[in-house]
């Protein structure tokens, strides 16, 4: 297999180790998600490319593995199969003063690992004392957390997990500080299942509707109360 050009006659071309390169273009015509890139320490670079080069990623195979295709003017790392320029290989990308890291480890205890995307979105794992793991949007108003629900840690990657007031101090979190949380579960059964209790508590209005049958069942007492009046509407009314 040869991802780049037609191999070089002669050793003219030929450049060993890993350099500097700078993404030109991303939009490949085989759809093979190559990239080109300009390489600034060569004569002509302003107006010379590399051929197509292939990205080296943590795994790849038929439509799966870790996608995330550089930019147009990202630094990447390159290097060539052979030594031939026309085999070019990423090796990956280059933080810089211009392009800094999402997470500049500013307490110095390297405890951030995660994704952070072009608009902000990050999966983080925080390895601090409150050790937890967040999924959330670039406002982080929109947020699912695992463990520790304290903020801890310094930078920006250091998350408080929202939980309501009734919420322990770690568990699962999933919090919609403005929009809506929707679970759909459009043909099979959606279960909720708790080992002690389920609690529900919304500051308005809280609507069950059903297409059939409702049942509440408590094998012990049921209690329902209300501070004004309440209307129980159906055909007939059984209590026993």
């Amino acid at each position: 297999m040869r991802p780049g050009g037609i191999k070089s006659e002669s050793l003219d071309q030929v450049q060993y180790g890993l350099y500097y390169g700078v993404v030109t273009d991303n939009n490949d015509p085989d759809g093979l998600s190559r990239v080109k890139v300009k390489l600034p320490w060569l004569d002509k670079s302003d107006q010379d490319q590399t051929h197509w080069a292939q990205l080296l990623t943590p795994m790849e195979g038929s439509k799966f593995g870790w996608y995330a295709l550089p930019d147009i003017d990202d630094v990447v790392v390159i290097t060539f199969i052979g030594g031939d320029i026309s085999q070019p290989v990423i090796m990956g990308g280059a933080w810089s003063t211009a392009d800094p890291s999402p997470e500049p480890n500013e307490d110095k205890k390297n405890n951030f690992r995660g994704y952070r995307s072009r608009s902000g979105s990050r999966l983080v794992f925080n390895d601090s004392a409150s050790s937890h793991v967040t999924i959330s949007d670039s406002s982080g108003d929109l947020m699912v957390g695992i463990g520790d629900f304290d903020s801890s840690g310094s930078g920006p990657n250091a998350m408080q997990i929202f939980r309501p007031p009734m919420a322990g101090a770690k568990g699962v979190a999933i919090s919609s500080m403005q929009g809506n949380i929707e679970l759909t579960c459009k043909s099979g059964t959606l279960k909720i299942t708790a080992g002690k209790d389920i609690k529900i508590s919304a500051k308005t209005t809280a609507d069950v509707k059903t297409g059939g049958n409702t049942t509440l069942k408590g094998s012990t007492k049921g209690t329902m109360t209300s501070s004004s009046p309440s209307n129980y509407d159906a055909s007939s009314i059984k209590i026993a």
